[in-house]
């Protein structure tokens, strides 16, 4: 899972709601839209795909320091191995304008910020892809 985000609080808390959720897959944070399409496209410290495989699902916040989170959905829907890859977008200040970007974009899912972690966990576990469930320690 790729999750993008430049709130270190909020990435944490994303990773805390997946391993509450018992969620093992691999978790990578990025900071902003830059250092995500260096992970997509495997460039820089990114470009060993059996350490940093290409995600199965993409949570990325629509405002970013650099770049912004519907430069993640394109570079993810351009990008042959992950076009049909879900990619679930988060902000609570959208506009309509950029709510319908996201959906024209082909974003899973458009969630608010505050959202509980189990309607998150809901979404990645409704979106079809393989997860693996297990023992996972809350802060790891």
């Amino acid at each position: 899972m790729l999750v993008v985000g430049h709130d270190d609080d909020r990435l944490q808390a994303t990773r805390d709601a997946l391993a509450w959720g018992r969620l093992t897959n691999p978790v990578v944070a990025c900071r902003d839209a830059d250092e995500a399409r260096d992970y997509v496209l495997g460039r820089g410290g990114y470009a060993d795909r059996d350490q940093h495989p290409l995600p199965a699902i993409v949570v990325t916040d629509l405002h970013l320091s650099r770049g912004s989170g519907l430069d993640v959905l394109r570079l993810v829907r351009s990008h042959l191995q992950l076009r049909r890859t879900p990619v679930v977008v988060i902000a609570d200040d959208a506009t309509d304008d950029e709510i319908s970007a996201a959906q024209h974009a082909g974003a899973a899912a458009f969630l608010a910020q505050h959202v509980a972690p189990d309607v998150l966990l809901g979404v990645i576990r409704d979106s079809g892809m393989p997860w693996a469930v297990g023992r996972v320690e809350m802060g790891a």
